[in-house]
């Protein structure tokens, strides 16, 4: 928002974006001498005699406001989908782009952000984080095309994600000193970290539309403690914190109140039902997709948009998400009353498919970062013969092929290094963590598989580490590794859910926490012929996992104090690796990972079996009549 005065004709010009709606206010400085003289007389008057005249004190009446109508564009966890991708967020191919099936980028979303900028409804473009992470893109010029990008789509304000703490806090600070927008984040706690508490970073941020106040306070999951690197970073409570930022905002006279924040769906409606005076909230962290009314394409709505939570006092709040990678922007028009409160919203998000236009300016910046892109990005490492599954809704929740890959691949490559004319590996289990898999691997015509590909899989390069783990520990991470996930819910997916090598794990969400492991095998990897047998508590195991686990990360702290033995590369390696020896790949869904609460047991299957017996002979009998 800037500011400016034209001293000539004594007008005061508030802007909200380019190409927004301006508001003018008059100002009234000069007046006629004979008037001022009036005011003399009257103010005169009044403090000889205040009480005669004007009787009791009142307090002073709010200035009226009309209300507002307001158009919201929004966007969260767009992940570094700088170009066009295919229809599952991957690259996009070259015969998809021919065929114009292609979808998002920041090209597309431009353009749709100036039209809605354009439009005669006042805008404003909210992110609710995570634009660091997901492609090559950004592993090549990290922090640099975050802040280009988005200061040319130019939020209003925007929100941190987990993954903008993926490169530490100093690969952070920059990112927020060279923004040219509000970044905002309330419930942070950054005494200890002086050099991100000296940054630009705001509680929230007040933007003026057309004389009117809207407070944007951000918000971040405590979880990024856990699963990025906060360093020094408190996390406080999500709910307190904009509470308290209400509260200061509300005494500035702001009536109308946006949560714009990264701590998933959940904690999205928590906000709304909980937090007094809080009008809407845009969320991310979950990838949620909600529409109303028929889908627009393959993602299936897990709500309504906007979803309507209600709190005690039955005031309505409403609650959006946009998906992620780009594929669509969230789009709504709301109206305030006079006193802030949401009288009419209505929406969808905007499916971003190739019927977009693609801003040329961004195509031209592109161009000019392709050079080292493609340097990288276009070597063929491999070939697949399937799809390769890294979809979070699937390998956050269930074993997916490009987890069995990506493990085996762990093992295949330890087990090559190891000389014993007597075992076949010192290390037959290998677990990675399904928030470590970024994208999936869509099989094109060629079936190639390009450094690209890989980088856009396994951006974090995690190394690989060796543990001796017990029975009862191997038990205790596989527990984790479930614990909150719920029978019925597809909507909150959480990255410790493990995809494994060299096990066959049976859980059972419907048991208690810690009690959901229903019974372990484990390839024996010092047989002559591998095979699988119980998980003994008391016996102990070579495991391969990632120093991101074995630090901690993803909740993991149970692995923390484990004596580890590096292999010297990391995850991306032994996939490229594997995918050169291996090639064409076809990995496979093998029922390394079972879920039981839908089968029914062997006894059950026969009681099942010995009803049917006697009441078959029983239905017919009564059809016959």
């Amino acid at each position: 928002m800037s500011k400016n005065q034209d001293t000539s004709e004594h007008w005061y010009i508030i802007k909200l974006k380019p190409a927004c709606n301006w508001t003018k206010v008059q100002s009234n400085r000069e007046q006629p001498r004979d008037k001022m003289l009036v005011a003399w007389i009257v103010i005169t008057i009044l403090l000889a005699f205040p009480s005669q005249i004007l009787g009791n004190p009142v307090e002073p009446v709010p200035q009226k406001s009309e209300g507002l109508t307001l158009r919201i564009v929004h966007t969260n966890d767009m992940h570094s989908r700088f170009i066009q991708t295919s229809r599952l967020s991957s690259v996009c191919s070259e015969k998809e782009a021919k065929e114009n099936k292609c979808y998002g980028g920041f090209a597309r979303i431009a353009t749709l952000i100036r039209q809605a900028r354009n439009s005669a409804t006042p805008c404003l473009f909210l992110n609710a984080g995570d634009t660091y992470q997901g492609t090559v893109w950004f592993n090549v010029y990290k922090w640099e095309i975050v802040a280009k990008f988005l200061n040319i789509l130019a939020p209003d304000a925007a929100s941190l994600g987990n993954h903008e703490f993926d490169d530490g806090v100093e690969g952070l600070i920059p990112f927020i000193q060279n923004a040219s927008f509000p970044i905002v984040t309330s419930n942070l706690d950054l005494s200890k970290q002086p050099n991100l508490a000296a940054t630009k970073l705001q509680n929230s941020t007040i933007l003026i539309v057309n004389g009117t106040k809207i407070g944007v306070i951000g918000y971040l999951t405590p979880d990024t403690k856990i699963i990025s690197t906060t360093e020094e970073v408190i996390f406080l409570d999500e709910v307190e914190s904009i509470r308290r930022e209400v509260k200061e905002l509300k005494s500035q006279g702001v009536n109308i109140l946006i949560a714009v924040g990264h701590s998933g769906f959940e904690v999205d409606k928590k906000i709304a039902r909980e937090v007094e005076d809080i009008d809407i909230v845009i969320g991310g962290h979950t990838n949620t997709f909600l529409y109303s009314g028929k889908q627009p394409d393959i993602e299936v709505p897990e709500g309504l948009y906007p979803t309507e939570v209600v709190q005690k006092n039955g005031r309505k709040v409403y609650v959006v998400q946009a998906y992620a990678y780009t594929k669509y922007l969230g789009n709504f028009t709301v109206t305030f009353d006079s006193k802030g409160e949401v009288t009419d919203i209505v929406g969808n998000p905007i499916l971003v498919n190739s019927s977009i236009e693609q801003a040329q300016d961004i195509l031209n910046e592109l161009e000019q970062m392709r050079g080292a892109i493609d340097n990288i990005s276009l070597t063929v490492i491999g070939k697949t013969r399937v799809f390769l599954e890294g979809d979070s809704k699937i390998c956050r929740r269930r074993e997916c092929n490009l987890g069995n890959l990506i493990t085996d691949s762990m093992i295949d490559y330890n087990a090559a290094e190891y000389a014993d004319p007597y075992k076949w590996t010192d290390a037959a289990i290998a677990l990675h963590n399904g928030g470590s898999i970024r994208s999936s691997i869509t099989r094109n015509d060629d079936d190639k598989i390009t450094m690209g590909d890989v980088l856009g899989v396994l951006p974090f390069q995690n190394a690989i580490v060796k543990a001796s783990m017990t029975g009862e520990l191997i038990l205790s991470v596989l527990e984790w590794s479930v614990y909150n996930l719920e029978p019925d819910d597809t909507a909150n997916l959480y990255g410790a859910f493990l995809q494994v090598s060299g096990l066959q794990v049976v859980y059972n969400l419907t048991l208690p926490r810690k009690s959901r492991v229903v019974s372990v095998e484990v390839l024996c990897a010092s047989c002559n012929v591998p095979t699988y047998s119980k998980l003994e508590k008391n016996q102990t195991y070579n495991v391969l996992l990632t120093d991101f686990m074995q630090s901690g990360g993803d909740g993991y702290s149970m692995l923390e104090d484990l004596q580890t033995t590096s292999l010297g590369v990391s995850t991306t390696d032994t996939l490229i690796v594997y995918l050169k020896k291996h090639s064409p790949i076809h990995p496979a869904v093998e029922w390394r990972i079972t879920f039981n609460q839908t089968q029914c047991s062997g006894s059950d299957s026969i009681y099942q079996s010995i009803r049917l017996m006697i009441l078959l002979p029983i239905f017919s009998w009564l059809l016959a009549r």
